[in-house]
């Protein structure tokens, strides 16, 4: 009989499991986009910004 009600409660725990969603993953700083000048924009909310080794980066608009 403890068999049974902990097989029951092992399934009923893989099912929850399985009935989670995922996560989608969101991208903290997207790289810049360049048009056909070259110009390089940004993703509303981001900013072009030049990092210290001298790439060209989106960073956060801050406020």
């Amino acid at each position: 009989m403890k068999l049974k009600i902990a097989t029951a409660c092992a399934f009923a725990l893989f099912l929850a499991a399985c009935g989670q969603n995922e996560p989608v993953p969101v991208a903290l700083n997207p790289e810049p986009i360049y048009d056909k000048y070259g110009t390089p924009s940004c993703a509303p909310g981001y900013v072009v910004a030049t990092s210290a080794s001298g790439q060209t980066v989106c960073s956060p608009v801050d406020g």
